[in-house]
């Protein structure tokens, strides 16, 4: 007969690898998608700065 499992079998050294890794993978596409988003960001920022001034190129 299987012996029945309980929660508190797991192997917590395991369990932190497995979690650790996966955080790396959230970090890298984290990373990914700031990197990627940049050209579109930095316009963005500059944009929202003159209006927050109220530039205008009218003379």
């Amino acid at each position: 007969m299987k012996q029945e499992q309980h929660f508190w079998d797991v192997d917590l050294v395991e369990l932190f690898r497995i979690w650790i890794d996966d955080m790396g993978t959230f970090l890298l596409t984290l990373l990914t998608f700031v990197g990627l988003s940049l050209p579109v960001l930095i316009p963005t920022l500059i944009l929202w700065y003159l209006s927050s001034i109220n530039w205008s190129m009218a003379p």
